[in-house]
């Protein structure tokens, strides 16, 4: 009888450990066999018969993937589906079963387990991840995972992009189980690659390759179609091409500076994890004013003209830097936000705003100290004045020009020249008026332009509105409260050695409507925007722009 009881444990702790015999049996509790784990790396294209490294998003960083990630595990046994298509997730470390995906399709996945019974097993691994696959148990052919992922003709978007760029890995068929696999994934299909090189000269003769050229109307024909691809961090247009083009060759179209230019790429009908890439230089002249973007670096050369270099530099020399006076922040025309004062100077408008390296020091203040009130402590509605003013300077007051309380308009030139013109009025002993209106950011202004003269063909430093100053933080094109256009111009302030906008209170030339004591100011620690500002109480920052 013992010796029977001694035979029924031992064929007992066999069953419950059948998936883990080659290892030593520590406890008669049934283990769980393993999970099958994984590793994957994503294999860049070949380019020119050399392994360019890549990464599965395509922007020429390293050969990793993105926090959040999902390959597909597919697994067959004997040529049966064991594994139907198993969403795996990275986690910005490591690869694991993803549960959660798999439970939100109710489509009954659960992880695969190791079993060293398994004979002649074969694992399929993919990327992106996508339900099409279900059900699928080769790379090729009619029900293969190429057929479930066909390039998509508009890859513009990121997302489109990555989907098309079906990504590939199959082990040795039949083999014995593993516990793990090491997955290099490679790409299915051929890929494009065209890089616009747009060379400028710059105003001391030195040659310019920008890194974010205005290249526009990017499109690609293959076989009679048009099909627009993806602008990558590098500035290159790329797309996936599908299986068995026609005449082997994608035509590659753009536009530079309203001239369009043409490539035509000899690309392979077969084949995969190839990209045909070139890149076309465009030699664009010198960058001129037109040619201006954001964050470019606006200067003053020795005949007191204004020029510009580009804001993606690596470096300033010396002498570039003792000639720059700002950055260029907002791109547009400001002509028709200010009643025709600016029409002379820009008869075919302006192109863009410049804000100013440094703040403006308090006029009264020896120390430079970078605060000040709006007045001088007195307080009065501007606007009752400026209805019915005679201005006393060389300009007449527009006709349509009647208020300063505008908050969306760029009208701070406009608001500069008209405030001028009412601290002449105030200082003017006829008019019998308190000195403490007086408004003491324009009495500065004159200081200012003497410490940093403006180009003649500018419009001279001005007071920003309160719509030209939020632009400022925000950034140009953003509608809510931001800092994104501080965040912006710090860094490139800093290059130069100006005073990056600190967290602070900065007053605009916009005055409230609210009450005659009030006037419009923007929090740059937050973007905020806010019309009770004290005039004769708050000391606040004042930064100036102009226009060129």
């Amino acid at each position: 009888m013992m010796k029977m009881k001694q035979i029924y444990l031992f064929f007992s702790l066999v069953l419950l450990c059948a998936c883990s015999s080659d290892e030593e049996l520590s406890t008669v509790a049934q283990q769980p066999c393993p999970a099958l784990e994984l590793t994957v790396s994503a294999g860049g294209f070949v380019t020119d018969g050399s392994a360019s490294g890549t990464r599965a998003t395509d922007n020429g960083a390293a050969t990793t993937f993105e926090n959040g990630d999902r390959v597909g595990v597919i697994v067959l046994e004997n040529g049966t589906l064991k594994g139907n298509n198993l969403p795996y997730k990275y986690n910005g470390s490591s690869w694991s079963f993803d549960a959660a995906t798999a439970g939100s399709e109710s489509s009954g996945k659960s992880v695969y387990y190791y079993d060293n019974k398994a004979t002649k097993v074969t694992y399929i691994v993919y990327f992106p991840y996508s339900t099409n696959a279900d059900g699928v148990t080769s790379l090729d052919g009619g029900g293969g995972l190429k057929s479930k992922f066909t390039p998509k003709e508009d890859q513009q978007s990121e997302a489109d992009y990555r989907a098309s760029d079906l990504m590939i890995w199959q082990s040795i068929a039949g083999i014995a189980p593993q516990k793990t696999l090491a997955a290099t994934l490679t790409h299915a299909y051929n890929s494009v690659s065209l890089l616009p090189e747009v060379h400028y000269t710059l105003e001391d003769g030195q040659d310019f390759v920008h890194p974010s050229p205005a290249i526009s109307d990017v499109n690609f024909i293959m076989d009679d179609k048009i099909v627009y691809p993806y602008k990558a961090a590098d500035g290159s247009y790329r797309y996936i091409l599908p299986s068995g083009l026609m005449n082997n060759s994608v035509r590659c179209f753009y536009t530079c500076d309203n001239k369009t230019y043409r490539k035509d790429l000899t690309v392979s009908s077969a084949g995969a994890n190839t990209r045909y890439s070139s890149t076309q230089t465009v030699n664009a002249g010198s960058y001129s004013l037109a040619n201006a973007q954001v964050g470019d670096f606006y200067c003053k050369n020795s005949s007191n003209e204004g020029y510009l270099i580009p804001g993606g530099i690596a470096s300033l020399t010396e002498n570039q830097q003792k000639d720059c006076l700002g950055i260029v922040y907002w791109l547009g025309d400001i002509k028709s936000d200010n009643y025709g004062l600016l029409d002379t100077r820009f008869p075919n408008g302006t192109h863009g705003l410049v804000v100013s390296l440094w703040e403006m020091p308090d006029p009264d203040n020896a120390g430079g100290e970078p605060k000040m009130t709006w007045t001088y402590g007195g307080y009065e509605y501007v606007d009752n004045w400026l209805g019915s003013a005679t201005w006393s300077g060389t300009v007449s007051k527009p006709s349509g020009f009647t208020s300063i309380q505008v908050e969306d308009k760029m009208q701070g030139y406009a608001n500069t020249v008209a405030l001028e013109e009412y601290n002449k009025y105030v200082e003017n002993p006829s008019y019998s008026k308190n000195q403490n209106l007086r408004v003491k950011p324009v009495k500065g202004l004159s200081a200012f332009q003497t410490a940093h003269p403006a180009p003649v063909s500018s419009s001279g430093w001005y007071w920003p509105s309160v719509c030209e100053l939020k632009q400022v933080c925000w950034g140009q094109g953003v509608t809510s409260k931001s800092t994104s256009g501080k965040s912006m111009l710090n860094p490139q302030i800093g290059k130069v050695g100006g005073t990056t906008f600190d967290n602070d209170y900065y007053w605009s030339s916009t005055e409230s409507s609210d009450y005659s004591d009030y006037a419009w100011y923007v929090r740059f620690f937050n973007g905020g925007v806010y019309s009770n500002g004290f005039k004769g109480n708050y000391p606040y920052r004042v930064r100036p722009l102009l226009a060129f």
